[in-house]
């Protein structure tokens, strides 16, 4: 079983290898270093988190709208309402206009699980969203691999 530190190392370094620089984004923030702990004064709100989970992404577009990726979950809040899905749930992904060809800031993609339930993910569009892409089909390939 990987550690949480190891699992951000991996999503960050797919993420640097997809994004070029610079990387300081409207919406969209990645996490090297920081613990969860140190996002709490963001509008993100954590509930059944790990204390050992490290963040990995997070975009937010204001305090009832974000998702968070966590080296174990994504966590996402729609108009106020928070699902989380695990990693190693995550059955499907659709990105939807994640290159921003309708000319939006954001768009809200969808993960499936396996137990059939969806969770809608905010993706920042244009080369930001390559940083919550990559963090995620990451973070799933590696749980999916048994690697974590």
């Amino acid at each position: 079983m990987k550690s949480n530190k190891s699992i951000r190392n991996i999503c960050i370094a797919a993420i640097k290898r997809s994004v070029s620089k610079p990387n300081d984004f409207l919406l969209t923030k990645m996490f090297e270093t920081e613990r969860l702990s140190e996002i709490l004064d963001s509008p993100v709100r954590l509930a059944n988190i790990d204390e050992n989970e490290l963040p990995i992404s997070q975009t937010v577009i204001d305090k009832k709208n974000w998702t968070l990726v966590t080296t174990r979950q994504i966590i996402s809040c729609i108009d106020g309402a928070t699902k989380a899905a695990s990693a190693a749930n995550v059955k499907s992904s659709n990105w939807n206009d994640f290159k921003g060809y309708s000319n939006t800031s954001f768009t809200i993609g969808e993960l499936e699980t396996n137990t059939g339930t969806s969770i809608g993910i905010f993706i920042e569009t244009g080369k930001a969203s390559m940083i919550t892409v990559h963090a995620i089909m990451t973070l799933v390939k590696l749980t999916k691999s048994g690697q974590s």
